[in-house]
């Protein structure tokens, strides 16, 4: 994440979207992190906005500059320090939306100034306007940690055991099996700040006058307890089982705006909204942030109560009563209920592989940030293994000129199954998708059984061309020979004898393996170009294989064409003029990325610019679901029962093409039933 300087703050922030969008700033809360945003700022993002996401005093990366400063953490120091991100920004007007702390200095930000905030929404904590009241003994219970943390005892516990003290608060906010345990230890790295307990033990203390507030704030504290009421459009979201601010603390909230207001109430969410169900946070944030302020209205969001509830629905006419609901409430959320997440990570993954006894691989190539696992086995808790080993995967860029390129698996874009045992890794050996290192391509076996790597295939400087990307392979049915689609500057199929380790390009610079270069990239209407004005460029990309082995399909990312050839037309000894004659257009399709031929012998295909799975039906294309969860769909396995997965790879939420967005992005695993 970028460092922002504010004078007295070296912030981290993450920043999405183009400059020209209109500012959004997201203020997390506590005891949590920015990436409590993930899920949401990228998709308000892709709406047009500029999200900036800060990360607070005290919390991850962000330090003083001045070791003598005062650590504090009231609310309106908080604000003011946003509104110090903001002038070093040079951003004028904004809209704000804020989660628990970042709710009240969003408020905070209202009140100082009014004339730079235009809208506001406030998740899972009250208004302080007029001042804080006692609260009831009900309320006092709930927040005993406050009280705790004003007593000498309660501040050695919480610095002896901050990750601790965390956790609890975790579990008891929002209902039972929110979140996992890989998701806490992540966020709970940036308590780790040394300034984090002094922070934090002055906010608590500050707001109840056990502490006096920041002396720079002071006016400010003192102008959100004069004042009653605020007139700027308003969402206040909350969940209905918030285990720490009770229902009941909203129930005044609406009384404290006096211009256009609506309460959200989420059932069956606790005290972290954007986390438990950030597609229904986005969807009501862009109510407010998009939409006009008269059709603000108070509503009962019941989306994650309905997905919880399918299952569990008694009897078939239940069941079908719950279906049909949980059915209406994706559609409208864009969601599929055909699709289910599998997994998520932190990086950027591409490629997928499920073997035969239902072990899940995946891939991160080196695009966009230095990935510290290169090919991963996905664990049933969802942790990830480094596979084979650590030690292929212990490739680092900065270390590019001290390691044997042909040792490590330097930027691994996909991995295959061959259906004989192995699992086959390829690296093209090009890190951000640029230059190759010399030596790096490669083909990589691994037996499954052993765990170990068996034979590594170097793809040569004559065959991997400086310029080449290998991109995905396919086997024969004999697992003799691999095909490889070269999606770099000038495309080609590779074809490589997986037994000699000889390889040779075919097709290479055929019109079947290029851009189509009156193709253009769009989502949601709007061109997907990089700040240079440059849209994506990739050749051939997508490729299947008919099961009999006789038939190759492949397809340009950057094209609408399918094609298809005879494999035995790709042998060495065929000529060029023999090979482009046997090319055959199958169909028209869209922007592909990756194909599938399943054991049913159905054609898969992803398609990014809708969001959209679809599959080849004699010479047309048929949409087998459609979920904006599917950001950039990019490549398909098949498990052994038939179910397909795909990966969603964000390629739109890279800094490629949203400047300011963070090195290292959030991608998925889903899964769905095969298409009948």
């Amino acid at each position: 994440m970028p460092m922002i300087s504010t004078g007295y703050l070296n912030m981290e922030v993450s920043l999405y979207g183009a400059e020209e969008g209109q500012p959004l700033l997201l203020i997390h809360g506590w005891p949590d992190d920015a990436s409590t945003w993930d899920q949401v700022a990228p998709a308000l993002a892709a709406e047009g906005f500029r999200v900036i996401v800060p990360t607070l005093r005290g919390f991850g990366a962000t330090r003083f500059l001045d070791d003598d400063a005062p650590r504090t953490g009231d609310s309106a120091m908080l604000a003011i320090d946003m509104i110090a991100l903001l002038d070093a920004l040079e951003i004028d007007h904004f809209m704000v939306a804020g989660h628990d702390w970042g709710s009240n200095t969003a408020e905070a930000l209202a009140v100082g100034w009014p004339d730079r905030v235009e809208r506001m929404a406030m998740l899972s904590t009250p208004p302080r306007l007029g001042s804080m009241p006692t609260p009831p003994f009900e309320q006092t219970q709930r927040q005993w940690y406050h009280w705790f943390m004003a007593t000498g005892r309660g501040a050695e516990a919480v610095r002896a055991d901050r990750r601790g003290f965390t956790h609890l608060h975790w579990v008891n906010w929002s209902p039972p099996g929110w979140f996992d345990e890989v998701t806490f230890d992540r966020v709970a790295r940036s308590f780790d700040n040394p300034d984090w307990v002094d922070v934090t033990l002055h906010s608590y203390r500050a707001r109840w006058g056990e502490a006096e507030p920041d002396p720079r704030s002071a006016w400010l504290e003192d102008k959100v307890k004069a004042t009653t009421t605020l007139s700027l459009p308003t969402l206040y979201i909350h969940g209905d089982a918030d285990g720490v601010n009770a229902p009941s603390t909203a129930l005044g909230v609406p009384a404290k705006f006096a211009g256009r207001f609506a309460r959200i109430t989420m059932t069956g969410v606790g005290h972290f909204p954007q986390r438990e169900n950030p597609q229904a946070v986005v969807r009501h944030l862009l109510t407010l942030f998009a939409g006009a302020p008269a059709v603000l209205t108070d509503t009962i969001d019941r989306s994650l109560t309905m997905k919880k509830a399918a299952p569990y629905a008694a009897g078939i006419a239940a069941i079908g009563l719950v279906a049909a609901a949980a059915a209406g409430v994706a559609h409208a959320q864009g969601r599929s209920a055909q699709l289910t997440q599998v997994a998520q990570f932190d990086h950027q993954a591409t490629g997928v592989a499920v073997t035969e006894d239902g072990r899940r691989f995946v891939n991160f190539p080196r695009w966009t940030d230095d990935a510290p696992i290169s090919v991963a086995e996905v664990m049933k808790d969802g942790s990830l293994r480094p596979y084979p080993d650590a030690k292929w995967n212990s490739w680092r860029n900065a270390r590019a000129n001290e390691l044997p390129v042909g040792d490590y698996f330097v930027c691994v874009q996909s991995i295959v199954p061959d259906g004989h045992g192995n699992l086959w890794v390829l690296d093209p050996g090009a890190p951000g998708n640029e230059k190759i290192l010399e030596g790096a391509p490669k083909l990589v076996r691994i037996d499954l059984a052993s765990n170990a790597v068996t034979k590594t295939i170097p793809v040569p400087g004559d065959v991997a061309l400086q310029g080449t990307y290998l991109n995905d392979i396919r086997f024969s049915p004999d697992g003799k020979t691999g095909y490889i689609t070269d999606s770099g500057t000038r495309g080609a199929i590779i074809v490589v004898d997986l037994e000699s380790g000889k390889s040779h390009r075919a097709l290479d610079g055929h019109a079947s393996t290029q851009i189509e270069k009156t193709v253009k990239v769009t989502l949601d209407g709007k061109p997907l170009v990089r700040p240079d004005g440059r849209q994506p460029a990739f050749a051939a990309d997508g490729i299947a294989i008919s099961k009999d082995g006789k038939t190759l399909y492949y397809q340009a990312l950057t094209g609408k064409t399918l094609y298809a050839i005879d494999t035995a037309k790709l042998r060495s000894d065929v000529s060029e003029t023999d090979r482009s004659a046997a090319v055959k257009t199958v169909a028209q399709t869209h922007v592909a990325d990756g194909l599938w031929m399943s054991k049913a012998g159905v054609l898969y295909l992803t398609s990014p610019t809708d969001y959209a799975i679809k599959r080849l039906n004699g010479a047309t294309v048929e949409t087998v679901l459609t979920d904006r969860r599917l950001r950039w769909p990019d490549t398909f396995s098949e498990g052994r029962d038939g179910t397909m997965y795909v990966t969603a790879s964000h390629i739109q939420d890279t800094n490629w093409f949203m400047p300011g967005a963070p090195p290292s992005i959030k991608t998925q695993l889903f899964s769905f039933p095969p298409a009948k």
